[in-house]
C-alpha cells in the first residue's frame, strides 16, 4: 500500500468496470451530465468539456448526488481538504473499487482520473436509484400491505392510510386552513373501503338501531300493568279456589247419591224377595182354597190379608214408581253436572296441550272424567295427584313471575345508570372539543411566532450580507476574515432554521396526537353510548315479553 493514505476495496474489491477504456469514461460521463441536466444541477454550463473536473467542480457534484441519498445535507463535503472525508462516505456506501488518498489530490492526472469517475460514476448510479425506485415508493416501502402475521394482503395498511391523511392534512395547513372536513371525508371512505365495510348495512344498522331507541322510548313511557296484573291474577288465583271447592261439592254431592242410590237398589231387591215370598203363599193359598182344605173363616181372613197385601203392593208400587222418577231426575241432573265437567276438563286438557305442560313424570297433563258408574277410584286419585302437580306449577309460575319482576327493576336501574354514564361522557366529550381547540389556539400562535422569528432571521441575514458588501468595498483585506464571519452567521442561521424545524415538527407532532386521541376517544365513547343502548334495548325488550309470556301463560293456564 502507498504511504501517503488509506484506501478502500483493497480487501475483496470487485469492481470489473473497465475505467481505463476511453469509450467507458465517454459513456459514464453523458450519463453523469444526463443524470445532472434532469435533476436541474446549479451549473447548467457543464458539458464533457470541463472534464476531467477541477476539485471544486467535484466537490459540488459529489455533494449534489449525495444530497439525493440524504436531503438533510446540503454540503457533505467541504471546499477544500475534501479527500478523507470523501474515503469514508465511499466506504460508508460499500464502494467496490480501491480508492486512496492521493487519486484525490492529483484528480486532475491521467492515471487518477479515471479512478475518481468510477467513484463519481458510482455516486450517479446511487443516485438514480434513490430518486428513481426509492424515493417515488418510499411510502410503499415504509408501509408495506402485510397482515398481523407478516403475509402479503391485496389491503393497504392503516399507518400508511393515516400517513396519507396526515400529509394531505399538513398541506391544507400550510394553506391557512384550521378544519379538514374534505380530508376526514376521505379518509373515514378509505378505511372503510379497505377494511370492506358494508355501507349500506351501516346505514341499516343505523335505521335499526333508530326504531329501537324509539321503540324503547315508547317503552319507557308506557306505563307498568303490575297492579293490574297483580290483580287479574288474585282474580284468577280467587276463581281457582272457588272452582275447586265446587269440584269437591259436586263429588261429595255426587257420593251422597251414589249410596243413596245403592241403598235404594238393596231396598227393592228386598222388596222383590218378599214379593215373591208373598206370590208363593198365595199359590199355597190358592190351591188349598180350591181344594176346600181351609175353613169358612180361614177364607175370610186369607181375603182381608190378600187385599191389605194387595194395597201394600200398591203401595210400594207407588213408591218405587216415584223413587224410579227421583232417580230419573237424579240422573239427568247428574247428566248435566257431567257435561259442565267434560268441557271443563276439555278447556283444561286444551290448554295445558297448548301449554306442553307435563307431569313430574314426564307425562302431559290430561285430566279425566268419572263416568259414575263403578270403578271411579282410580281416577279419583289421579285426579287428585294431577290437582296437587297443578298446585305446584302454578306455585312455581308465581315465583317465576316475582323474579321475573325483580330482574325487570334491576334492569330499569341498570338502563338509569348507563344513562347517566352516557351524560357523564357528553361532557367528557365537550371538554375535550374545548381542549382541542385550545391546542389549535396555541397551534395558531406558534406558528405566528415561528412566522415572525423567519422573518427577523431574513432581515439579519439581509443586514448582514449588506455588511459584507460594504465590507468588502472599503476593506479588501479582511476578507477572509467576513467569509468565516458569514460563514458562521451561516451556520447559526442553518441551526436556527433546523431548531425551527425540529420543533415545528414535534408541534405537528404533538398536534397528529393530540388529534388521534381526540378522534379515538371520540369514537370510543360512541362505541361505549352505542353498545350501552343496544344492551339496555335488548335486555328490556327480553324482559318485557318475558312478563308478557308469563301473564299470557297464567291467564291460559286459569
Amino acid at each position: 500500500l502507498s504511504g501517503r493514505g488509506s484506501q478502500i476495496g483493497t480487501k475483496g474489491g470487485k469492481d470489473t468496470r473497465p475505467l481505463g477504456d476511453k469509450v467507458f469514461q465517454q459513456s459514464q460521463v453523458r450519463k453523469i451530465l444526463d443524470f445532472l441536466r434532469k435533476t436541474n444541477y446549479s451549473n447548467e454550463s457543464l458539458t464533457s468539456k470541463h472534464f476531467p473536473l477541477s476539485s471544486k467542480e467535484f466537490v459540488c457534484i459529489f455533494n449534489f448526488l449525495y444530497s439525493f441519498m440524504d436531503p438533510r445535507t446540503d454540503s457533505v463535503l467541504p471546499l477544500t481538504r475534501f479527500d478523507e472525508e470523501v474515503l469514508k462516505l465511499l466506504k460508508t456506501l460499500h464502494y467496490p473499487g480501491n480508492l486512496s488518498r492521493s487519486h484525490f489530490v492529483t484528480m486532475g492526472s491521467l492515471h487518477s482520473w479515471p479512478t475518481v469517475l468510477g467513484s463519481l460514476s458510482f455516486m450517479c448510479d446511487m443516485a438514480s436509484i434513490y430518486s428513481q425506485k426509492l424515493f417515488p415508493n418510499i411510502i410503499a416501502l415504509g408501509f408495506p400491505n402485510r397482515d398481523e402475521s407478516g403475509f402479503t394482503t391485496d389491503r393497504e395498511s392503516k399507518e400508511k392510510i393515516q400517513y396519507e391523511h396526515h400529509l394531505d392534512c399538513w398541506h391544507e395547513f400550510n394553506s391557512g386552513a384550521d378544519e379538514f372536513p374534505e380530508q376526514l371525508r376521505a379518509l373515514n371512505e378509505n378505511l372503510m373501503e379497505n377494511n370492506g365495510v358494508d355501507v349500506e348495512r351501516l346505514e341499516f344498522l343505523g335505521q335499526q338501531k333508530t326504531g329501537l331507541e324509539q321503540e324503547l322510548g315508547s317503552l319507557e313511557e308506557r306505563g307498568s300493568k303490575k297492579v293490574e296484573l297483580q290483580e287479574q291474577k288474585e282474580a284468577f288465583k280467587l276463581d281457582i279456589s272457588k272452582m275447586t271447592d265446587y269440584l269437591h261439592k259436586i263429588e261429595s254431592h255426587i257420593n251422597e247419591k251414589q249410596e243413596e242410590g245403592d241403598s235404594k237398589t238393596m231396598e227393592l231387591e228386598e222388596l222383590c224377595g218378599r214379593l215373591e215370598g208373598t206370590r208363593a203363599e198365595v199359590v199355597d193359598l190358592r190351591s188349598n182354597c180350591e181344594q176346600g182344605k181351609v175353613s169358612h173363616l180361614e177364607v175370610e181372613r186369607n181375603g182381608v190379608l190378600i187385599g191389605e197385601r194387595r194395597r201394600q203392593v200398591e203401595t210400594a208400587r207407588q213408591e218405587v214408581e216415584e223413587m224410579e222418577k227421583e232417580v230419573w231426575q237424579k240422573e239427568i241432573k247428574v247428566s248435566r253436572g257431567k257435561e259442565v265437567m267434560d268441557s271443563l276438563a276439555k278447556q283444561i286438557n286444551s290448554l295445558a296441550m297448548q301449554e306442553g305442560l307435563k307431569t313430574q313424570s314426564g307425562e302431559t297433563i290430561c285430566l279425566h272424567v268419572e263416568t259414575f258408574q263403578g270403578g271411579g277410584g282410580e281416577g279419583t286419585l289421579a285426579n287428585n295427584s294431577m290437582r296437587t302437580e297443578l298446585s305446584e306449577m302454578a306455585r312455581s309460575s308465581r315465583t317465576l313471575t316475582r323474579n321475573t319482576e325483580r330482574e325487570l327493576q334491576g334492569v330499569v336501574t341498570a338502563s338509569g345508570k348507563f344513562q347517566e354514564e352516557v351524560a357523564m361522557k357528553k361532557k367528557e366529550l365537550v371538554s375535550k372539543d374545548g381542549e382541542v381547540a385550545r391546542v389549535v389556539d396555541e397551534s395558531t400562535k406558534h406558528k405566528e411566532l415561528v412566522d415572525r422569528e423567519e422573518h427577523l432571521y431574513n432581515r439579519q441575514l439581509a443586514d448582514i450580507r449588506d455588511q459584507l458588501h460594504q465590507l468588502k468595498s472599503q476593506d479588501r483585506d479582511n476578507m477572509e476574515l467576513k467569509q468565516r464571519e458569514l460563514l458562521s452567521a451561516k451556520v447559526r442561521l442553518e441551526k436556527l432554521q433546523q431548531k425551527r424545524k425540529e420543533e415545528e415538527a414535534a408541534g405537528r407532532e404533538f398536534l397528529r396526537k393530540v388529534a388521534d386521541k381526540t378522534v379515538s376517544y371520540m369514537e370510543e365513547c360512541t362505541g361505549y353510548r352505542d353498545k350501552a343502548a343496544m344492551e339496555v334495548l335488548e335486555t328490556a325488550r327480553a324482559r318485557v315479553e318475558m312478563v308478557r309470556r308469563a301473564g299470557t301463560e297464567i291467564q291460559e293456564k286459569v
